[in-house]
This record gives C-alpha cells, structure tokens and sequence, in this order.
C-alpha cells in the first residue's frame, strides 16, 4: 500500500462547511520533517490528542499503527496519509478530539486523512449518560468511532509487555471462554484493527481506480 503514499502530501484540505475552527493554542501542530521514533512505515498513525490517551499502549498491540506523537504528520518520505485520533472517555479527553477533528476539517491539519476515533474508557464500569452524549456529538465530525474498554491487566505493565495484533493473525472471532489480556489480545481491540486495516484498503483500492480513469 505504500506506493500510493508517495504523492500523498498536498495543499491544506479545503475546509468543511460549516466547521468553526478551533483556536491555535487548541490546535495541534505538524510535523515539518518524518515522524521521529516509528522505526518503520506504520499503516496508519496515532494521534494521541491528549497526555495519557492510551496512544503508546495501542500503538504496540496494533503492529500496522505507530504513534504521531501529538502531532498530525506531514506525511513525507513515503510516511501514510491516514490518522486516527485517540482520546480518553472524559470530558477533557473528548474536547481535545472535538478540537483537533474541527482543526481537520476547518483545513489546518495538512494533508492527513482521519479515518476516524478511537475513545479508552478512563474507568471500568458503564460510561456516564454525560460522557456517551458528548461522545456522541464528537462522533459526528470523526465518522468512524472505536471504543477501548476498560483492562485492568494493562494497567500493570509496560506496554512491550503486551501481545501485538497483526493483519495476517485469524479473523477475529467471538469465542465463549475468557481470555487472558496479557496473552492475547482482546476481540475489541482486534476487531478495531481488523477494521481499521479494511478500510484503508478500501480507500487505497478506491484511490487506485480513480488514478487510472484519470490516466490518458
């Protein structure tokens, strides 16, 4: 899939209509050069949009993800287009992703493309009616939304200590007995991969036939 993130970087996206931009203190900047620290060519980035989001945890269970480090990338040097943000479930987790989806739209984000937010529960237990509402509203300038359930176990290791999910690991599949969050990954967590990974395909595919009507 890297062959189309060649010529990926481009003019700022022209601004959504309708969409207020948030206000530069509250915008997150881009990075004027590569991604430090990926160590590879990641699929997709990570954005965390606050301090403790949960982005270095997830950017190691996912293999095809790394993390953007707070910062939406330029996309240079063959670097992926596609981002997703991630928050933690509360007030001051949401708002951050408000801002930096509205700063997306409004155009000031560079030439990323936001697949969509992935939101970590902050607590186990059901989300509060005041959080799932202003989620709900954060939802509809992300488009796609995951969500990360609560897991104890990962709160008490490193995060190399995880398993990692791959493309090429089986379908994820429900199954009836519990699993163990330090051996394997969990279905949510997979099935959020899984889906991640389609639908880059999916845009990748759409790109490619759209290239080659345009081709002479």
């Amino acid at each position: 899939m890297t062959a189309i993130m060649n010529d990926r970087r481009s003019p700022e996206t022209p601004p959504a209509a309708g969409v207020v931009a948030p206000p530069e203190h509250r915008r997150a900047p881009m990075w004027e050069r590569p991604v430090p620290g990926a160590g590879r060519a990641p699929l997709v980035w990570l954005l965390g949009v606050h301090g403790g989001a949960g982005t270095s945890t997830l950017a190691h269970v996912l293999a095809p993800a790394a993390d953007s480090h707070r910062r939406w990338p330029g996309v240079f040097d063959r670097e992926s287009p596609f981002v997703v943000l991630v928050a933690r479930e509360t007030i001051v987790g949401l708002t951050r992703a408000h801002d930096l989806l509205r700063q997306h739209h409004a155009g000031l984000a560079g030439p990323s493309e936001v697949l969509g937010l992935i939101t970590v529960a902050a607590r186990p237990g059901r989300l509060p009616a005041e959080i799932r509402r202003y989620r709900d509203v954060v939802a509809s300038l992300a488009g796609n939304v995951w969500q990360v359930p609560w897991y104890e176990e990962w709160t008490l290791v490193e995060p190399d200590q995880l398993p990692v999910w791959s493309p090429s690991d089986p379908p994820p599949q429900q199954k009836k007995r519990k699993l163990d969050p330090l051996e394997e990954v969990p279905h949510d967590v997979d099935t959020l991969g899984a889906e991640i990974v389609a639908l880059i395909r999916e845009k990748v595919n759409a790109s490619s036939h759209f290239d080659e009507e345009d081709t002479p």
